[in-house]
C-alpha cells in the first residue's frame, strides 16, 4: 500500500511542477515541442497501422 500512495504521490508533484513549468516561456516552448513529437510520432503509427 505505501508503494502505491508513492506512485501517486510522485504523479501528482509530477503534473504540478508540469503546471507550473508551462507558465513560463520556456516552459510552454518545450511542452509544444514535445506535443508536436509526440503528434508525429501518432500519426506515423497511424498512417503505418492504416497502411
Amino acid at each position: 500500500m505505501g508503494k502505491l500512495v508513492s506512485v501517486v504521490a510522485g504523479v501528482l508533484a509530477g503534473f504540478v511542477v508540469a503546471h507550473f513549468l508551462n507558465q513560463s516561456a520556456s516552459g510552454s516552448q518545450f511542452f509544444a515541442r514535445a506535443n508536436a513529437t509526440v503528434q508525429t510520432f501518432v500519426s506515423g503509427l497511424r498512417d503505418g497501422y492504416r497502411g
